[in-house]
């Protein structure tokens, strides 16, 4: 993998983590990150990072423009993202392709699917 290809995967899991999980523990985040690629894996999404993450409607990251970015958390969240691009973390959510709060409403998209880990308030499957 080339340094620009590196950076562009860098930025796009940073971005989707940040808005998706900012907060969130490490297990939290390492369970977003997985999904993003699993799904890159799949392929139905995209076949890149960058594809995936902004694929339409699938993560927050379209609502960035509207929202500052803590220019600290992000780079924080960069750092993680190298370090989980290594492998330093194990995969909390084996193959889960989806994710949502447990706060969410509307709970009735997620019917059908087969729930495989929940992380804090995240529920993956």
């Amino acid at each position: 993998m080339d340094m620009h290809h590196l950076e562009l995967d860098v930025a796009c899991y940073s971005h989707a983590l940040y808005h998706e999980i900012n907060t969130g523990s490490l297990q939290e985040k390492l369970g977003v990150y997985n999904v993003i690629r699993n799904r890159v894996r799949d392929g139905r999404w995209g076949r890149d990072v960058c594809s995936v993450v902004y694929a339409n409607n699938q993560f927050a990251v379209q609502d960035e423009r509207h929202n500052p970015v803590d220019k600290v958390a992000f780079l924080k969240m960069e750092l993680f993202v190298l370090d989980a691009m290594r492998g330093k973390y194990l995969n909390p959510v084996a193959d889960a392709l989806y994710f949502h709060d447990d706060s969410m409403q509307a709970k009735d998209k997620w019917f059908g699917k087969r729930k495989k880990t929940k992380i804090g308030r995240m529920v993956f499957y």
